[in-house]
């Protein structure tokens, strides 16, 4: 038998029950805008950040282009909005040894400070990793 969650565990659990449900209900309504409403104490901050990724990001479904990335942060919760595959992928943060991790699905999107930042796509479906660069 497992033990009781602690409370990291339990927040990573409703974070990813969240996420699941705002990615589910967004697909549902075709909405595309949403709104996400968080307990706790301190402002959400948002910033928006452009980024280029070599053609092997391309492949795995990020833009040909320029395109930005959406990082919300506020109440415990670290997300980014990555575009993948022609639809608004929300990520949350994910433990890192360093720099920013971010997790949806098979892709991982991380920030590792001076090293740049790499698009990864894991099992299931083909692996492959692409390396980005932010623009102005």
């Amino acid at each position: 038998m497992g033990h009781p969650p602690d409370e990291g565990e339990e927040a990573m659990r409703r974070i990813w029950l969240a996420v699941g449900w705002m990615v589910w209900s967004a697909g549902v309504a075709g909405a595309s805008d949403l709104t996400i409403h968080l307990q706790g104490n301190g402002k959400v901050e948002r910033k928006t950040v452009k980024y280029q990724c070599d053609s092997q990001g391309v492949k795995m479904g990020l833009p040909s282009g320029a395109f930005e990335v959406e990082y919300l942060n506020g109440a415990g919760n670290h997300l980014a909005v990555v575009p993948v595959k022609g639809n608004s992928m929300v990520f949350v943060t994910v433990p890192s040894g360093s720099g920013a991790k971010y997790a949806a699905e098979q892709f991982t999107w991380w920030e590792a400070g001076g090293r740049g930042t790499t698009f990864a796509s894991d099992f299931p479906g083909p692996k492959g990793s692409s390396s980005c660069h932010e623009v102005t």
